[in-house]
């Protein structure tokens, strides 16, 4: 397991629902807290139609969660906080079922 502080994230997926007269519905849905080691691996800053923008790469440590399915179409969250963490790549270490190392980027 990597060192470093240990934080509670939130596991959120993104669902779209149709409501009755047919118009589509799109939020962010929490599927479960997950305690793990979150650690910087670099920041990049990026200039997009004059504004400049951070985008930092993360690798959240934790423990492998039997049943669930972790995609690149999820995000995470931290409780008392404003940022977002996209995930990038899941790596299940070693195929072993033991040890999640989920890429991960923020954007400021």
């Amino acid at each position: 397991m990597m060192r470093g502080p240990k934080v509670e994230l939130v596991l959120e997926r993104y669902t779209e629902s149709r409501d009755v007269g047919g118009a589509v519905t799109k939020a962010w849905s929490s599927i479960r807290k997950i305690k793990g080691t979150l650690t910087l691996i670099r920041g990049m800053e990026h200039d997009r139609t004059d504004r400049e923008s951070l985008h930092s790469r993360w690798q959240f440590w934790c423990h492998y969660i039997k049943g669930l399915n972790i995609s690149e179409k999820d995000e995470f969250s931290r409780v008392g906080s404003r940022f977002r963490y996209r995930v990038v790549f899941v790596d299940d270490i070693l195929e072993k079922n033991n040890m999640l190392k989920i890429d991960l980027l923020q954007i400021q």
